[in-house]
């Protein structure tokens, strides 16, 4: 005989391992549950702190989308060419001297230019940096700039001499 049988001769119901439909229903019920839970913190990570990560004025920039490529085909069309130098400061952070060589498309040095740059640290470019370039010698221009963190850094560099005028976005990762 079985235990079923048993326990029916002996006048006792059978045990069950409780209502199914209790069960099933809080399972349902359980995981709705943690996924809305799952979903508001999602939300809140998001939305909270500074780590937000937003172009500064993108809203403008798409809307003169056009004219920055134009204004970027331009530049590519002038010829000019720049490269970036910032020095090793051995791992000390702060306010870092850079410098930028400006040259034409025969290698020649652009002088006498006025030269301004805007620059982030990707990971917060609401913190746009901005400054204005001094010349230093014949093609070169430099500025005192806060580099205050490791990463990858985006400079904007604009350069203006008579009606010529200038864009260029240069990318660095600094390892201070």
């Amino acid at each position: 005989m079985t235990a079923t049988n048993l326990a029916l001769q002996s006048g006792t119901k059978p045990r069950t391992s409780g209502n199914p439909a209790l069960f099933w229903g809080a399972l349902i019920v359980g995981l709705l549950s943690m996924e809305i839970g799952l979903c508001a913190w999602g939300i809140y990570c998001a939305t909270s702190g500074s780590q937000v990560v937003v172009e500064a004025d993108y809203y403008n920039k798409a809307l003169h989308w056009d004219d920055h490529l134009a204004l970027m085909q331009a530049s590519k069309e002038l010829g000019w060419s720049t490269s970036l130098q910032i020095p090793d400061v051995g791992g000390a952070r702060g306010v870092v001297p850079v410098s930028f060589q400006i040259h034409d498309s025969g290698g020649e040095a652009i002088e006498n230019a006025v030269v301004s740059i805007g620059y982030f640290h990707h990971a917060h470019p609401l913190d746009l940096r901005s400054a204005t370039l001094k010349e230093t010698g014949p093609g070169e221009y430099a500025a005192d700039m806060s580099l205050n963190k490791r990463g990858i850094w985006e400079f904007r560099i604009s350069a203006t001499r008579g009606a010529d005028h200038f864009v260029q976005i240069v990318q660095r990762d600094i390892e201070q």
